[in-house]
């Protein structure tokens, strides 16, 4: 009889302590089995179209802003030039969500913008031309100067990493 006891308590016992890793299923602590993913921001959610167009916008007239002041648009340039952009930024969004192959998505991108360059140089005027491929060439530099940064930010990490290496293989 003494025996049957001792082999209840522990049963009772372990039992107590398995239910205890699991916690209670209103999300209490330890891990729940029957609902894992309690956070809403694990799971990336889709864009709806409202939110693509609010987004698209957005750009679009953060760039046209910086053309107005930097180019001294008027008002017809400054119309023009942004639904030839908003119309390129939909028709870029198409060729990505389509199922074609990411070298002729590319292409056709790269040709996409290619159009809009000329469509956009044949609205500005020859000092507007040359003002807007200065600052073409300055935005690409400033995107090289960014890919630059983050290679010499890798390149440090592993040189840490090799003398830490280094370091602990000497130890």
């Amino acid at each position: 009889m003494k025996i049957l006891k001792i082999v209840f308590v522990c049963l009772l016992f372990f039992s107590v302590g398995a239910n205890a890793q699991f916690g209670n299923p209103n999300g209490g602590q330890g891990m729940n089995r029957n609902n894992r993913m309690q956070s809403p921001q694990s799971t990336p959610r889709e864009l709806t179209p409202a939110e693509i167009e609010k987004n698209r916008t957005k750009q679009v007239d953060s760039y046209m802003s910086v053309l107005k002041t930097d180019l001294t648009l008027d008002e017809l340039q400054y119309i023009a030039i942004k639904n030839e952009m908003i119309n390129n930024s939909k028709r870029i969004d198409i060729v990505i969500k389509s199922e074609y192959s990411d070298e002729e998505k590319a292409a056709e991108i790269k040709s996409i913008q290619e159009n809009m360059e000329k469509t956009i140089l044949g609205y500005l005027s020859a000092s507007q031309k040359e003002k807007y491929a200065l600052l073409k060439t300055q935005k690409s530099e400033k995107k090289k100067k960014k890919t630059r940064g983050n290679a010499e930010q890798s390149e440090d990490k592993e040189k840490e990493k090799e003398k830490e290496k280094e370091t602990d293989s000497n130890n």
